[in-house]
């Protein structure tokens, strides 16, 4: 079955979205809308996914910024369940298939998008707490087992399973920061999936301050200015190895430190603790985030007369 069906999103912005903005947030809702579509069979056993084509059909720049895409779904059915899977999708939304996909799709997305923030905000506090965005989820999971007659264990578990794995947990961080940037760098203004709507609330429950690369989706990151870096190595002639480095409070195992090019070696050498701006690289593996590397931006030179004893 193909069948093609409208999505917009609509970021309520006071003010005009930069382009680089814009760019990035439809980069985040493609991926996003692909990442959910991935998790519609797991409502209907039988139901198949076998391809999906994303077109931008429309963008409105003045405020609110509105972006609205076309999707068209190729969908099959298991031949012993081509009467049961469709009358399942019906119940779900009450209103006959295709229709329902359109509703189906935001669900899922909505899904998606906020179990994002919740492991974003994970990673940043080192904690799990029950934030709006995850008591959001809880109550979307809830509504959509109900509707579709699954156990949300059913659902949790699907979501728990996919991102367990590195290199996708890496892909749904990158995803989800997109998808906010207009509204982050707006005031955290609410954003309207279709007819539903997050509110200002859950929109500020995502970690602003978690760092994904720009250059690649490989590297999770954070920045800490003004940093207290203890120096465990040193090579004066070089800067991308030979050093290594302690962050007190932060990250207590030794790990590399690089010196990038605003980085001047004779300004940190001999020298058994420093203050400077840095950014941690951290590596998934697994369920566990492990810090990698540290890079070392620019020094704070107050600290400077700091020197290893002899």
């Amino acid at each position: 079955m193909k069948h093609e069906l409208p999505f917009s999103v609509v970021y309520m912005t006071d003010s005009p979205v930069p382009i680089g903005e814009i760019i990035d947030s439809l980069m985040g809702v493609e991926s996003v809308l692909r990442e959910s579509v991935q998790h519609i069979p797991t409502l209907f056993p039988g139901l198949t996914v076998e391809s999906i084509e994303i077109r931008v059909a429309e963008i409105s720049q003045r405020s609110p910024l509105k972006e609205i895409f076309l999707l068209t779904l190729f969908l099959t059915f298991q031949k012993d369940l081509e009467q049961e899977v469709p009358t399942a999708i019906e119940n779900l939304t009450g209103i006959p298939v295709p229709d329902s996909m359109d509703t189906i799709v935001t669900l899922m997305t909505l899904i998606v998008v906020y179990y994002g923030i919740g492991a974003l905000k994970d990673f940043v506090t080192n904690k799990k707490d029950d934030g709006p965005a995850r008591r959001q989820l809880t109550k979307l999971i809830e509504e959509v087992a109900a509707s579709a007659g699954v156990d949300p264990d059913v659902i949790r578990k699907r979501l728990e399973e996919r991102y367990s794995d590195k290199s996708t947990w890496r892909r749904l961080a990158n995803m989800t920061t997109r998808f906010f940037r207009p509204s982050k760098r707006h005031d955290n203004a609410p954003v309207q999936v279709n007819d539903r709507t997050i509110d200002k609330e859950t929109v500020s429950d995502v970690p602003w301050d978690y760092i994904v690369d720009a250059e690649s989706e490989r590297e999770l990151s954070r920045y800490y200015p003004d940093a207290d870096i203890e120096l465990h190595a040193q090579d004066r002639d070089h800067t991308g190895r030979g050093w290594a480095a302690v962050v007190p409070g932060v990250v207590t195992k030794r790990l590399r430190l690089k010196l990038l090019e605003e980085v001047n070696p004779m300004d940190v050498w001999n020298k058994n603790r420093i203050r400077g701006d840095i950014t941690i690289v951290y590596e998934r593996i697994g369920a566990i985030l492990e810090a990698k590397e540290i890079h070392l931006h620019r020094i704070n030179n107050s600290n400077s007369h700091v020197t290893v004893s002899h």
